[in-house]
């Protein structure tokens, strides 16, 4: 996943993007970046692994 890529909240029938509210690295894996997502409509919340690095064409 990258920082551009937005989950969708999985409490909603329609496509409910969820927003990055903060990011945290992993104490197992420090090497590791999590983002915190939110839900704008049910503030449910989602830690997901982010990518970044950049793909070089």
């Amino acid at each position: 996943m990258s920082i551009d890529d937005s989950p969708v909240c999985a409490r909603h029938e329609g496509d409910v993007a969820m927003r990055l509210r903060s990011m945290h690295s992993d104490n197992i894996a420090p090497d590791q970046l999590l983002g915190l997502f939110e839900c704008p409509e049910c503030g449910h919340e989602r830690r997901l692994p982010i990518d970044l690095r950049t793909e070089v064409a």
